[in-house]
């Protein structure tokens, strides 16, 4: 538990990794956000432009995500948000 706590600082002094997570969070926000609107549509135009928004949202997050795993690894994004690494996407 201490080793995870000192990591989570460094990662936090790193301020590209940071932004990485700061973006990834920005990220998440708007799929969340894609998925409300998905929810509450009725036409089927708007329910065909919620499922295009929510694929770009994810395809983005995605390659957020991704980024990150390349450059701070598994152990970081887990030591950043406390999740498993079963929970991965």
């Amino acid at each position: 538990m201490r080793g995870t706590n000192r990591f989570r600082r460094n990662i936090a002094r790193d301020g590209s990794m940071q932004d990485m997570f700061n973006e990834l969070g920005e990220l998440r926000a708007a799929l969340d956000e894609a998925y409300m609107r998905f929810d509450n549509a009725t036409e089927p135009e708007l329910v065909e432009a919620c499922v295009y928004e929510i694929n770009a949202a994810q395809s983005r997050y995605n390659y957020q995500l991704r980024l990150i795993k390349e450059s701070g690894g598994e152990a970081a994004f887990r030591a950043f948000s406390g999740r498993e690494a079963s929970s991965w996407a």
